[in-house]
């Protein structure tokens, strides 16, 4: 038996409040199976919406690995749970982006968050992108260039998938992770990142709908906002990033 206690990170806020613009809380790395190889269940991606909303976040973003052979299943249920108004996806106030963990041939992972019109365009232009089959860093970026794509090298010091290696290249991405299961390197991932040029996002990379919000990003925007508008807040330096919500300290036998 564990007892758990939730952090909540404050009520939604996507008003001005007395002429200050409130920022937007985000989770930018959510998958929504614990195991890629299990069907996925219609509940599982509930529960993540639930305790997004719980938590207080305004912004959810899915980002399962594409190479799933039920992943445009999930992103099909997706829209049918959601209203969408202007290309956005909203759930009971809870903004819901849409992108994928993408595997390149080289063992590193890469974040492509957008429209589901752009992933499946780029999912188009890779082919399926299977374990047997990946591609390399230089070819996404290249099927990705003129796609309305946000590219994030995700958690970019986990064993035997160091982004480090792949070198000066990196600079065509739009940012690194700090990611919650490195917290202990993030002062070397801002290193790295400033050294190349790049900002910073946090992502939980929650597989459990617990690990939600284990870290945040706060977006300087009071309402909905476009891939553009956050590609410019980030090369601004105006997006930064909080620790919050359930941590591996807060389960207690």
């Amino acid at each position: 038996m564990f007892k758990i206690t939730t952090k909540v990170l404050s009520r939604p806020i996507t008003v001005i409040e007395r002429g200050i613009v409130v920022p937007l809380k985000a989770e930018i790395h959510c998958h929504v199976k614990i195991i890629g190889s299990l069907p996925f269940r219609p509940s599982q991606l509930e529960r993540r919406l639930r305790r997004a909303r719980g938590l207080g976040l305004d912004v959810l973003t899915l980002t399962e690995h594409i190479e799933v052979a039920d992943y445009w299943d999930i992103y099909d249920c997706l829209e049918s749970l959601c209203e969408k108004a202007s290309g956005v996806l909203r759930w009971q106030g809870v903004t819901v982006m849409t992108g994928a963990e993408i595997t390149l041939n080289s063992g590193q992972d890469i974040l492509m968050l957008g429209s589901l019109d752009n992933i499946r365009e780029l999912h188009r232009r890779l082919g399926r992108p299977r374990n047997a089959d990946p591609p390399g860093f230089a070819r996404l970026m290249d099927a990705s260039d003129d796609l309305d794509l946000l590219r994030v090298g995700a958690h970019p010091c986990r064993r035997g998938k160091v982004l480090w290696g792949i070198g000066s290249p990196l600079k065509r991405l739009d940012a690194l992770e700090v990611n919650a299961n490195e917290l202990s390197k993030a002062a070397y991932v801002q290193s790295q990142s400033e050294s190349l040029g790049l900002p910073v996002l946090a992502g939980s990379d929650a597989h459990h709908w617990l690990q939600i919000g284990r870290v945040y990003n706060l977006l300087p925007t009071d309402q909905s906002f476009t891939i553009p508008e956050l590609r410019q807040s980030l090369l601004q330096r105006k997006v930064s990033w909080q620790k919050g919500g359930l941590t591996r300290s807060r389960l207690i036998p």
